[in-house]
């Protein structure tokens, strides 16, 4: 997905698998259709607006807000990641949880902790730790439905589908059993029962991105009668609708935009590989477990230029085997060559 943070306009769509558009210009044979509309890949299915996914670290900016807005930590707060937490069960003082980062990043801020993607920092601040407090389960939910992730953003398609944040309430009414920690410090990085579309987190990247403004997403600009380059008449021409605005702390959402800032251009950053482009990028990466041994579904959300963003870009690549950062050099070639166009 990539979209203009200053207006909602749809910049670009694209879900893979696809299928032949020309095959439907001249009228398609039955046995034809039945060959897309039978493939097991579902090239029919447009992931970037229906499908649903657990979202990885993508989810790190939204729960910093969150926690600087409740005031509950600074945002130079030192909190060292060894790369575990251990956690005493309530219930019995020696059944002991671990739950571990990818790797160990030592003493982090929050700016830091965005940039290099902490584990160990998100768990904290999301479900808290010794004597920091986190958002809870109630706060995670309270500020990623605040950036518009439950919702449907709207789009002028068909078959968009909204996003889920999973609850206490939730847990105990369908699946039968009581919220854990470990539920907590799973949802506070992506993890869990969390599904969101990559729509609906280019849209609220867009509000990081333009400073506070949640927008509708429009593909349609406007309808004409006749050809583009001949004096057409215009039917109608749509204007930029704004779902949700005002509702943004700026001096919070400078921190969030600061690390992700860093995430490309500290060499630390996980998002490092994009700072060789021409102009200066903002991002956050994402990976998401997905049940299958090895195998994770991985992300990257980006926005630029930094100082005036004018492009939202979210990538999002189902089933990747092993750890690895396989859509940053998608989301690389792609800014590269819009700005290069441009």
């Amino acid at each position: 997905m990539a979209i203009n943070p200053q207006n909602g306009a749809v910049l670009a769509m694209v879900s893979y698998p696809a299928y032949d558009n020309n095959i439907f210009s001249g009228g398609i044979s039955q046995n034809d259709y039945n060959n897309v509309l039978n493939d097991p890949s579902q090239p029919f299915f447009n992931r970037a607006i229906a499908a649903q996914y657990p979202t990885g670290s993508t989810i790190k900016p939204f729960l910093a807000y969150g926690a600087l807005k409740e005031n509950l930590i600074s945002p130079n707060k030192i909190i060292n990641d060894p790369g575990f937490i251990t956690v005493q069960s309530q219930y019995d003082p020696n059944v002991v949880y671990t739950f571990r980062g990818v790797t160990p990043h030592g003493p982090v801020d929050m700016r830091e902790a965005l940039a290099v993607s902490s584990n160990i920092y998100f768990y904290t601040v999301g479900g808290g730790y010794k004597d920091q407090k986190g958002l809870g389960p109630a706060g995670i939910k309270k500020y990623l439905d605040l950036f518009g992730w439950e919702q449907k953003t709207g789009i002028d398609l068909p078959g968009e589908f909204g996003g889920f944040v999973p609850s206490p309430d939730w847990k105990k009414e369908k699946k039968k059993e009581s919220w854990w920690d470990g539920d907590t410090y799973n949802l506070s990085i992506g993890q869990s029962d969390l599904q969101v579309t990559p729509l609906q987190v280019a849209t609220a990247y867009g509000v990081i991105a333009n400073g506070g403004t949640l927008y509708k997403p429009q593909i349609v600009q406007k309808i004409i009668n006749g050809s583009p380059n001949n004096y057409p008449e215009i039917i109608q021409e749509f204007t930029p609708e704004i779902t949700s605005q005002n509702f943004i702390d700026t001096n919070n959402l400078r921190v969030v935009r600061e690390g992700m800032r860093d995430g490309v251009a500290k060499p630390y950053g996980s998002s490092s590989m994009l700072n060789n482009l021409p102009v200066a990028v903002a991002a956050k990466t994402g990976t998401a477990e997905i049940g299958k041994e090895g195998h994770y579904n991985t992300w990257v959300s980006a926005f630029a230029p930094y100082e005036n963003p004018e492009i939202v870009l979210v990538v999002t690549i189902e089933d990747v085997e092993g750890l690895r950062a396989a859509t940053l050099p998608v989301a690389h070639d792609i800014l590269q060559y819009y700005f290069n166009e441009k």
